[in-house]
């Protein structure tokens, strides 16, 4: 019983060690962007490149003194200017809006554009913060995942079954015994041969 505790605990630690490693608390870096006169017509591009590829998480919190058009697209960095290239659709997208803010959890590009266009027949102020929360200890591949997960799972269900068994199962089921059952005999009882008789008769 145990050897089958242990066993049950190794397992659910692996499981529980699994789960804290993957949902655990994130880093979080910060990039401000300014630009005090963005001037009419005009669209101001910036690159985002986090410093680690096991990026968790992009949010983006934004301000102008009139309304303008916003986007931040996940990109890969390329030699075409500005220095990175577009992957799909923009993550956030503002029209004609003074303010904006928000989070995409699945983030895992490895760079990001920001536009922002002014579509004012005069100068705006523009200011930004885009915020790149990570894992420090990088992604865990799948398989990794998958393996060290039915790892834990097969561990905890043989503990599991080792300590039921000690719980339950009878003393002594498995032990033999060279004698074998003593006989009792009736009062009457009278043997053919009293020598090959095992135990006399009371």
């Amino acid at each position: 019983m145990v050897l089958g505790t242990v066993i049950a605990v190794i397992g659910g630690g692996l499981i529980v060690t699994l789960f804290a490693f993957v949902g655990g608390p994130t880093n979080t870096s910060q990039l401000t962007f300014e630009n005090p006169a963005l001037t009419p017509h005009t669209v101001l591009t910036e690159v985002i490149v986090p410093s680690t590829t096991a990026t968790a998480s992009v949010g983006l919190s934004w301000t102008t003194s009139a309304p303008a058009n916003v986007t931040l697209t996940p990109a890969t960095p390329c030699a075409t200017a500005p220095g990175a290239c577009p992957t799909g659709p923009p993550v956030f997208n503002w029209t004609l809006s003074v303010t904006g803010k928000g989070t995409d959890s699945s983030a895992s590009a490895s760079a990001y554009i920001l536009e922002v266009a002014n579509p004012q027949n005069g100068p705006i102020k523009f200011s930004a913060v885009v915020s790149v929360g990570y894992h420090p200890g990088g992604a865990l591949p799948a398989w990794a995942w998958g393996l060290i997960g039915l790892g834990g799972v097969a561990l905890l269900a043989i503990g599991g079954i080792s300590v039921f068994l000690g719980f339950f199962l009878p003393g002594g089921v498995y032990s033999g015994s060279e004698e074998g059952p003593e006989l009792t005999y009736p009062p009457d009882y009278v043997p053919d041969n009293p020598d090959d008789d095992p135990v006399p008769p009371s």
